[in-house]
């Protein structure tokens, strides 16, 4: 009973900054005392009044007197770092301190308790924005309004911030996929509704409770979400934690579907070993996480947080991020067709928040 109190606690957590984005996102901005542009703030407004060549000049040569960036980039692992290489590559006047080491959560929580100690040592992190919600509400992101956000694809526009508080980088998505020695193709689901039939049953994987994932499900599903709930837990769902190990049991024949996956995890194993029995099912929606690039409003280096944001969209930057099978802002996805329905999670009433973490940990989890 207390572990299952505790996932109730975190998820109604992330998803109550989730509700708190979603307002942020929908309020008319301000101009109260509050709202005063900070040193940064005053310099990025004056960039806006320059021409593109001379903004850049002006970027650069601050960039160079500065001399050095720290940043937090939470694309784990051998990904993140090497997009960070390429950075410091194109810029090897710059000394660039960094960590991959930190989830996009923790990252923003470094901001945060930075900004209220008075020790303001980062200036800018690339993180989900729906992790965003504290440092908003406290106005302890930079307003940054820069012209290479015209880069960013119209399908994904809606997810930018109208006060210019984030700078999109990139996404990642989150959808079924399934064994193909298991579960022949005209027998694969092509809904979420699907993963119910009885032919399913005790073969389908997901992690434990997760705010982002239920909430994208509600946002595809509807009210009907709380069906799928019902008849999914009478199906004998498998809950374990970590998408990519349960990837690689499903891969290996321990069950047919796993309901939560990170889709470039499968692909990934498949680039390697073109025999892996691996599909993906794009029929469902895909309930995306939009990644953005946040500037301290008191960042330390206010000309090199600008150069790493506008970089962040720059061809170079995102084609690295087709290449290694991630979502680009500004490029062709390289394995989603363009018309794929992306599901986001920032607008769900708290009421029905609850409802659905209630419902999951009973029905699916069964731990009420």
């Amino acid at each position: 009973m207390r572990k299952g109190t505790t996932q109730r606690t975190r998820a109604r957590t992330a998803l109550a900054a989730l509700v708190v984005l979603g307002a942020m996102l929908s309020a008319t901005p301000r101009t109260s005392a509050q709202e005063a542009l900070s040193p940064n703030e005053t310099l990025y407004r004056e960039l806006e009044s320059l021409s593109p060549a001379d903004r850049q000049s002006k970027i650069e040569a601050g960039a160079r007197k500065e001399g050095s960036v720290v940043l937090i980039q939470t694309v784990r692992a051998e990904l993140g770092a090497g997009q960070i290489e390429l950075f410091r590559k194109r810029y090897p006047y710059l000394k660039v301190e960094w960590t991959s080491d930190l989830g996009s959560p923790e990252a923003a929580e470094r901001v945060y308790a930075e900004q209220v100690s008075g020790r303001r040592l980062t200036d800018a992190i690339n993180v989900s924005i729906s992790d965003l919600s504290e440092l908003l509400a406290r106005n302890f992101l930079a307003r940054y309004a820069t012209p290479a956000r015209q880069a960013v694809l119209p399908q994904y526009r809606r997810f930018e911030d109208p006060q210019n508080r984030w700078v999109l980088s990139f996404w990642s998505d989150r959808g079924m996929s399934y064994n193909t020695n298991l579960v022949r193709a005209e027998d694969a689901p092509k809904d979420w509704m699907d993963l119910c039939k009885p032919a399913f049953k005790g073969n389908v994987s997901f992690d434990p409770v997760q705010a982002r994932f239920i909430g994208g499900l509600y946002t595809a599903l509807g009210d009907k979400v709380f069906d799928f709930f019902r008849c999914m837990g009478q199906n004998d769902p498998i809950i374990q934690r970590g998408p990519t190990q349960r990837v690689e049991l499903m891969l290996a024949g321990d069950h047919m579907i796993v309901g939560d996956s990170y889709l470039y995890q499968g692909l990934a194993i498949k680039k390697r070993t073109p025999s892996a029995p691996y599909a993906m099912v794009l029929s469902a929606p895909i309930i995306a996480s939009m990644g953005a690039v946040a500037i301290n409003r008191n960042a330390p280096h206010p000309y090199v947080a600008a150069l790493f944001a506008d970089w962040m969209v720059s061809d170079e930057a995102q084609t690295y991020l087709a290449d290694q099978l991630r979502g680009p802002v500004t490029l062709k996805h390289p394995y989603l067709p363009a018309d794929a329905k992306l599901v986001e999670t920032p607008d769900i009433p708290k009421p029905v928040m609850d409802q659905l973490i209630d419902a999951w940990l009973k029905d699916v989890e069964k731990k009420r």
